[in-house]
Parts: C-alpha cells; sequence; structure tokens
C-alpha cells in the first residue's frame, strides 16, 4: 500500500472514530460520509480512469455532513436551503475530476457550479433562517403576509365600490 493511500485511509479512520466518540445517535451519518469520502479517495488516487467518482463522491461526502451538522445541531429544517450545498458539491467535483484529467474548460465549469451553489446555499439560507423560519424579523410571515394580503383585497373592494353606478 503507498504512502498515499495509507494517509486517505488514516484520515477516513480519524474521522469515523472521531464521529463516532460524539454519541451513537450522531454518529449514524457517518455511514452516508464513509462511502463520499472513500470515492473521492479513489477518483484522487487511483488511477486517471478513476477521476469520474469526484463527483459523486463530493455529492455523497457533502451530503453526509451535511446530515453530521443537522444530527448534532438538531436543524434538519436547514434541508429547505442545504441543497444549494448539494449543487455545490456537483462543481467542486466536476473541478477536481477536470484537474485531475487536465481539462481547463471543465475546471472553469466546475469552478462556477460551485460558486452558484454557495451563492444560492447563502441567499436561501438568509431568506429562510431571517424570514420564514422567523430568526432575525420573527413572525414576519405570520403578521405582515396575512395584513398584506387583507389590504390588498380592501383595497379592491374599495377599488370596485367606487366604480359602480348607484
Amino acid at each position: 500500500m503507498d504512502t498515499r493511500r495509507l494517509g486517505a485511509l488514516l484520515i477516513l479512520s480519524g474521522a469515523v472514530v472521531l464521529i463516532a466518540r460524539t454519541g451513537a445517535s450522531v454518529a449514524w451519518p457517518v455511514f452516508v460520509l464513509a462511502p463520499g469520502v472513500v470515492l473521492l479517495a479513489v477518483a484522487l488516487f487511483g488511477p486517471t480512469r478513476a477521476a469520474g467518482l469526484a463527483v459523486p463522491g463530493a455529492i455523497v461526502s457533502t451530503v453526509g455532513l451535511i446530515l453530521a451538522v443537522q444530527e448534532a445541531t438538531g436543524t434538519f429544517h436547514a434541508w429547505a436551503y442545504a441543497w444549494g450545498l448539494v449543487l455545490a458539491a456537483v462543481g467542486a467535483g466536476t473541478f477536481l475530476q477536470a484537474s485531475i484529467q487536465a481539462h481547463e474548460a471543465r475546471q472553469r465549469e466546475g469552478a462556477r457550479l460551485f460558486v452558484l451553489g454557495l451563492i444560492l446555499f447563502a441567499a436561501f439560507g438568509a431568506f429562510f433562517e431571517l424570514i420564514v423560519f422567523g430568526g432575525f424579523l420573527p413572525g414576519a410571515l405570520g403578521w405582515i403576509v396575512p395584513v398584506g394580503l387583507m389590504l390588498a383585497g380592501v383595497a379592491l373592494l374599495w377599488r370596485d365600490r367606487r366604480r359602480e353606478p348607484r
């Protein structure tokens, strides 16, 4: 076994032990994360023809990390916007695959997709956490939207009332 593979195996083993130490209920995302890390390791340290495993490896690893964070913090509602990170993972995997295969145009595509995914994650995360889930503007949708709908209805009725002949 060469030193690259041994190093990747040691990193994976350490990550599994570290996550497992946090408790059995929190450790289940390791079963999603570990296969993703293995796919990434094969893509990075295997033969060039295995470079195509970088994209699925990045996706599965990212989903495993998202699940680990959500399990540790209890924020499963974050899937409302965490999908942006999965899109970013596709970009990162594409970038890694293109880097291994020395394909500059696909590297740029992967980098653009990675950045787009991060922007979407941040934008939708801000929207959902600040407005929908009531972090910064508590109850904004619970009060502002219904009152706004009612006022719009009153305005329409008032306008129709003025147009009707008496």
